[in-house]
């Protein structure tokens, strides 16, 4: 006759069982993780200081000249396509043929593209992934740009002009 069971082999089972579950679902959280990390790696390097996926993401599609760079103040004529989420374009200085002029960090353009143009040289084309905090917020522009909305922006910094800098060494 076979030995009668005292519960301790179904409470080992149980512990295994368990183990491998918690297990499995660790490695799916990881899997997934990396994923996230792959995939907002190809939209690019965060340049804010938002967590991974919170900030603004600039990838760079041409480079520039990596010696120049604007500051704060700066004039700065850069060309601009904004595209929605789901790729309808909602602005674009190319389809007017006119480059936009602004005043770096006054706050002329939306949050995002202050921060990156920042970082740009001289000729560098970008790709920005903006979320809303960077970008129109929970508001929105209505009707163009709807409350809460991601915005990606291709920007190449064309110039920049320190007008004050430029007088002083004219009248000099």
């Amino acid at each position: 006759m076979p030995a009668a069971a005292d519960g301790n082999d179904s409470d080992d089972d149980t512990k295994k069982l368990n183990e491998e579950i918690a297990n499995m679902a660790a490695l799916k959280k990881q899997k997934k993780e990396e994923e996230e990390a792959e995939r907002l790696s190809k939209l690019g390097t965060n340049i804010t200081s938002g967590g991974a996926g919170a900030g603004v993401l600039m990838l760079t599609t041409k480079p520039g000249d990596a010696t120049h760079f604007p500051k704060k103040g700066d004039t700065c004529r850069i060309h601009y396509v904004g595209t929605l989420e789901d790729n309808t374009i909602f602005d674009s200085s190319k389809a007017r043929q006119q480059a936009f002029s602004f005043v770096l960090g006054k706050g002329m353009v939306v949050r995002g593209i202050d921060e990156a143009v920042k970082l740009m040289s001289k000729g560098q084309v970008v790709k920005l992934t903006i979320p809303p905090m960077y970008a129109y917020g929970v508001n929105g522009y209505p009707p163009i740009i709807p409350a809460n909305a991601t915005l990606t922006f291709e920007v190449e910094l064309i110039s920049f002009s320190d007008f004050t800098r430029d007088k002083d060494e004219r009248g000099k």
